[in-house]
């Protein structure tokens, strides 16, 4: 995982305005008139510091999985097996994750495949999970993320575990789980973290959303090079 400080988020969002105009970032220092222009009682600066956790959370929405780094979760709560026709369905709840915000992996104990992307329950595939002979098996897993409440974090069904796996060894059902983490705006917060191959994006997101602010049409082009993942 890559810290980035609000201090150099504004360094390098200035540095990106230089970049596509000499000077470029100038404009908009409070000293040089910029809220008179703009109506704007903020310096670019602490827009930059508001921004920078919402531009975290949607490049980290929008990126591949791939390219992603998780928080691993190693404890489970509400953890039980049911038996259906073709394997047993697990249902867990990861425990401490109220800032869930995207899956990177789940892994069970008794399969070599890792899941990447959590179904919607209410969606058609996962509507399917519900007929016995069509769901998922430990050789063609899913992860279905439930409806309800998130105050304290999702919960979720593994469709599913081997039908021999014992219900003795429930504790060691999940090999591994790994979520990205939702970043929120507080005053007294310097830093956040993000997956270390999406700096550039980030930057890039922050810069546009920024200029949006400002009603600058340089946004679109940060905008666009902020949905270029390599």
């Amino acid at each position: 995982m890559l810290t980035l400080s609000t201090s150099d988020a504004i360094v390098l969002v200035r540095k990106n305005l230089d970049e596509a105009d000499p000077n470029g970032s100038i404009m908009y220092d409070n000293e040089n008139g910029s809220s008179a222009n703009y109506g704007d009682n903020n310096s670019m600066d602490d827009i930059i510091k508001k921004c920078l956790p919402e531009a975290i959370n949607i490049v980290q929405l929008a990126a591949p999985v791939t390219m992603l780094e998780g928080v691993e979760v190693t404890s489970f709560t509400g953890t039980s097996l049911t038996a259906r026709t073709l394997g047993k369905v697990l249902s867990f709840t990861p425990a401490s994750v109220s800032d869930y915000l995207r899956l990177v992996a789940f892994k069970a104990a008794d399969s070599d495949i890792v899941v990447t992307d959590a179904i919607p329950e209410a969606s058609a595939e996962g509507r399917k999970q519900h007929n016995p002979y069509v769901m998922g098996t430990y050789d063609r897993p899913r992860l279905v993320i439930l409806q309800g409440d998130h105050t304290t974090g999702p919960s979720f069904r593994y469709y599913s575990m081997k039908p021999t796996f014992s219900a003795e060894n429930l504790g060691s059902a999940i090999d591994k789980f790994l979520y990205v983490r939702q970043n929120t705006y507080a005053a007294a917060t310097t830093s956040y973290s993000f997956s270390r191959l999406l700096r550039q994006n980030v930057i890039d997101q922050l810069t546009a959303m920024v200029l949006q602010i400002y009603n600058d049409q340089r946004a679109q082009s940060f905008l666009q090079r902020a949905n270029i993942f390599q």
